[in-house]
This record gives C-alpha cells, sequence and structure tokens, in this order.
C-alpha cells in the first residue's frame, strides 16, 4: 500500500488514530462506530483496506486491533503522536455550547502526559451536565479514547485552589494546557 492510499480520507485517519491510542485489544466494529461517533456502515471497507494493507489484524470479519508485524508500525505511531488528539479550536467551539465555561484545562493523553488525574477539567457557571456530556462524548470521538473530566463551579475550583486541595494541585502541577483561561489562573 502507498503511502496516499494509507491516509488517503479523514474516517481512515481517525481509524488510525484510534488504533495508535487504543492499542491493547480487539474491537468490533459497533464499538469502534460508537466511539468514533461514525456510522458501522463507513468503516468496514476502510477497516478492511487497514487490514489488506497488515495494519490490522482481526479476530473475526468484525473484530479488529493493530497488528505490531506491520513494518511502519513506530513510525506511523511516532506521527500520530506528534499531533495533537484534538485540536484547541475544536475544544473552544465545542466548549462554548457547554454553559459559561471560564477555564478548560486538558491533560493526559491530550496533552501527551503519561500521567494524569484526569484529561478535562471544565470550571465554569451554568453549565448543563448534559451537555457536558456530549461535549465529553465528541471530545472522545477526535481523540479516539475514553477520557475522565470534571465540572467544577467557579465558586469550587477558586475555593479548592485556596486550600490547597490535591487534586486541583495535581492538575495544575502535572503537565497540562489552558485551552479556556478566563479566570488568570
Amino acid at each position: 500500500m502507498m503511502f496516499e492510499q494509507f491516509f488517503n480520507s479523514p474516517i481512515k485517519s481517525r481509524l488510525v488514530k484510534f488504533f495508535v491510542y487504543n492499542h491493547s485489544k480487539f474491537f468490533d466494529i459497533n464499538d469502534i462506530a460508537r466511539r468514533l461517533d461514525l456510522p458501522a456502515g463507513k468503516l468496514k471497507s476502510h477497516l478492511k483496506e487497514l487490514k489488506k494493507a497488515g495494519f490490522l489484524k482481526s479476530k473475526s470479519a468484525h473484530s479488529f486491533s493493530i497488528s505490531y508485524k506491520f513494518p511502519y508500525f513506530n513510525e506511523v505511531k511516532g506521527l500520530v503522536l506528534k499531533f495533537p488528539p484534538v485540536s484547541d479550536e475544536f475544544l473552544q467551539q465545542e466548549a462554548k455550547k457547554v454553559g459559561q465555561v471560564k477555564l478548560l484545562i486538558i491533560a493526559g493523553m491530550l496533552v501527551h502526559a503519561q500521567k494524569a488525574r484526569t484529561e478535562i477539567v471544565i470550571v465554569g457557571d451554568r453549565i448543563v451536565e448534559r451537555k457536558a456530556e456530549r461535549f465529553l462524548r465528541s471530545v472522545e470521538a477526535q481523540a479516539g479514547k475514553e477520557l475522565r473530566y470534571v465540572l467544577l463551579t467557579n465558586e469550587e475550583f477558586l475555593y479548592r485552589k485556596k486550600m490547597f486541595d490535591r487534586f486541583v494541585l495535581d492538575v495544575l502541577e502535572l503537565p497540562h494546557k489552558k485551552v479556556i483561561n478566563k479566570l488568570g489562573i
């Protein structure tokens, strides 16, 4: 398979990213479709192409995992890991739908850090939990991995920071990125 064929569609690129970030087990087509928020029918042909190229292996016609025997495995993994799993612009745009977000911190795999207590911290007022869950699902679909998140009000976050709360200190001391910072933290 030529390079152009390997990355010739956004769906295939998302599948490659998904399997690089979730390399340790087999996934059913329906599970992949749910996690990436894509129709299963659109995935089948791309999965078959990636299997034919040797990037994927399968236990059955509907269950796939990454193949460590793929000759360019380390290069593809390195390329995927050089790019952020989710763009700041996407996070900022989607966060506007959640409520009055004053602080949005990303950590862990979203900033390519090994150690983190959570991947997303959303601080704000009038945050609708249902919309926050929808936001998280859309970020997970882009990142290709399940994420942990925390919702805090402005008052709760500032109080916990002032009281040297271990969780808040860990988030701020470990590698992270403030995508939205209207609190001046």
